[in-house]
């Protein structure tokens, strides 16, 4: 295997101390016997209006940290000359963050030269086939591999290739191939072809009629190929050691196939960035399932790029906006990817510095010790914190709290037509031995026709059965529990549309963390149990698409109103219980004074009971 990978971590850091160079700590280290612990900083900038100050720089590297990737100041170059001064005095190593790609500024004239997808969709970003592209990049990366070359801790630089721009995009990473008139016209001039007036959706059905696709293909990716070469021998003139970090990993067409081979080398293996690890992969797993289940993901992608046979160095990533990364998580789970990897890179955004900061830092210092030591046995150690993102049914502070579900009679219910879309949960409650059956449909979403996926887990998450339900045809899902209790069911069907036809067993729409639904809605119902004076309900459109949200008492009377605009996205209902509480409450859908009714996001307070029903007589009860 060429990938840079030790199979026993050698401990060369001692705790970090404030003032002190850590002399041992050279570059070829990181990656091969020292893992790569990398902060791309959004939390501490902040503060000093997006510029690094020294001691943030003296923060990181006392956390264990050893190398700072600030977020901004990319093309600051002042900036960048005392960060490397900063990286120096405190023992670990600079690389700007930078994105990959480059939008087309207001009033630049980029006809022809835009990136243009094969279905025709043309985005606001210069063509990786230009000159305007690669003239960029170059200039910028250049000028880092002459500070690199000089002796400074600028090591190399992380490059980002996430999809920022508007327009019709089909992927959220670039580049995938283009068909701008720059790349058609370089290939017809390249075959002796004439093309023809083709509109950018014609193009290629054009080349696959003309089954000069395939060629089209090995021409464009061979240009980048070109291209890359060019920039990594510029690159070279001043250092061949200075490392290209490739943000996400795996990749596309344009980095797996292009700047992989063109930029890694032996003394200058690619960083890799790999996200699937950010937070937990599936929604409400505990966290030694989903440590596991982010082990086996990075494991078999970090796989699929190490057979390509190229040296690299492969890294996870963290991001502690992203669901399921809470503090204690995120530092085990940094434990885990450097025991898997050659190290770890964290998205550092979400936590507030004066606020939430210190939990996680604490967490990450702690991490950094673990792996440091190469004390990989710290990624399972039981949670010291309350698991915020475990599935629960009943939570809240104060009296432990029980949900009740309705009888489980085995008679079939036809269900009103609740239309959900995106992933969503719900409450199945069963008898040992007596199967469940549930009927389903899929509907199509402007281009969506994907079938529903589903999974059905018990509460400590295991996975009794799985299975899907074709688009366009109502199809069963089923399931027999193997002891009384409830159940979990997982569903999507992608960007298509859903619903449930009829169930043998009541259904409770799990709502407290949040539920997908698409268009107008029937009444769904819900408990508000004992004790509670007030609770809250919000709702989030985006966009043009608004939704108005209504709240209804036990009598029918609706006592609570919000809707979003298209200014504002997101709307929260404020109720006061009165006298209505251990009773049943419902809440209607409904089009906003804007906008269109379309995609809505509904949220029920942790105090009333966590799910929605079809029916008040199929409503699940919270009690005290």
């Amino acid at each position: 295997m060429k990938r840079m990978l030790t199979g026993t971590m050698v401990v060369v850091l001692s705790m970090w101390l404030a003032g002190c160079v850590n002399a041992q700590l050279t570059r070829d280290q990181l990656g091969r016997d020292v893992k790569l612990k990398i902060l791309v900083d959004k939390v501490m900038q902040p503060t000093a209006s997006w510029h690094t100050e020294e001691w943030m720089v003296k923060a990181a590297a006392e956390a264990g940290f050893n190398v700072w990737s600030p977020r901004h100041g990319h093309n600051n170059f002042e900036e960048i000359a005392l960060v490397n001064e900063w990286c120096a005095k405190y023992g670990i190593f600079h690389m700007p963050w930078m994105r990959g790609t480059l939008q087309v500024a207001e009033g630049q004239d980029a006809t022809g030269k835009m990136m243009v997808w094969h279905t025709g969709g043309e985005q606001p970003l210069w063509s990786p086939n230009s000159d305007e592209f690669w003239a960029w990049t170059t200039n910028l990366i250049v000028e880092y591999a002459k500070l690199s070359g000089a002796g400074e801790p600028l090591m190399g630089v992380f490059l980002d290739y996430e999809n920022y721009a508007p327009g019709p995009r089909l992927s959220g990473t670039l580049y995938s191939l283009s068909y701008d008139d720059l790349v058609m016209g370089m290939f017809a001039e390249a075959k002796g072809i004439e093309l023809p007036e083709l509109e950018l959706a014609a193009r290629k059905p054009w080349l696959d009629e003309q089954e000069l696709h395939d060629e089209f293909e090995a021409f464009q990716i061979a240009h980048w190929r070109d291209r890359c070469r060019t920039l990594r021998e510029a690159v070279d003139e001043y250092d061949p050691s200075f490392q290209f970090c490739i943000y996400p990993a795996p990749g596309t067409e344009f980095i797996l196939q292009a700047a992989l081979p063109e930029w890694t080398s032996e003394i200058a293996p690619v960083i890799m960035a790999d996200a699937v690890t950010y937070g937990r992969i599936t929604r409400f797993r505990p966290q030694p399932g989903a440590l596991a289940e982010g082990r086996d993901k990075l494991g078999q992608r970090m796989q699929s790029v190490v057979d390509l046979g190229f040296p690299v160095i492969y890294t996870g990533g963290i991001d502690p906006v992203v669901r399921g990364a809470d503090p204690e998580y995120s530092g085990k789970n940094a434990v885990m990817i450097s025991d898997v990897t050659d190290g770890y890179w964290i998205f550092y955004e979400g936590p507030k510095y004066d606020t939430t900061h210190p939990d996680y830092w604490q967490w990450f210092t702690w991490a950094n010790t673990a792996i440091d030591e190469a004390n990989w046995a710290a990624q399972h150690e039981p949670r010291e914190t309350y698991d915020p993102w475990a599935f629960k049914l009943a939570s809240g502070e104060g009296a432990e709290r029980t949900l009740l579900f309705p009888e489980v009679s085995g008679e079939v219910m036809e269900l009103e037509p609740v239309q959900l879309r995106r992933g969503n949960l719900v409450v199945v409650p069963g008898k040992a031995g007596q199967p469940v059956r549930i009927s389903a449909v899929a509907r199509k979403i402007g281009a969506s026709e994907l079938p529903i996926t589903w999974d059905v887990r018990d509460l400590a998450w295991e996975q009794l059965a799985e299975g899907s339900v074709a688009f366009g045809a109502p199809g069963d899902i089923e399931f027999t529990p193997p002891e009384d209790g409830v159940y979990l069911l997982s569903l999507s069907a992608g960007g298509s549309a859903y619903r449930f036809i009829s169930a043998d067993a009541p259904l409770g729409l799990y709502a407290t963390e949040g539920i997908s639904l698409i268009g107008d809605q029937p009444p769904l119902y819900f408990h508000v149990p004992a004790g509670v004076e007030e609770f809250s309900l919000s709702v989030k459109g985006g966009g043009a698409e608004t939704v108005r949200l209504d709240v209804y008492d036990p009598d029918g009377v609706m006592v609570a109103t919000g809707q979003t605009t298209k200014a504002v996205a997101r709307a929260t209902v404020e109720v006061q219980v009165g006298e209505h509480a251990d009773a049943i409450w419902s809440l209607d859908i409904e089009k906003a004074d804007e906008g269109v009714l379309e995609d809505v996001f509904l949220k029920l307070d942790p105090q009333v009971a966590p799910t929605l029903s079809f029916s008040p007589e199929q409503v699940f009860r919270l009690t005290q």
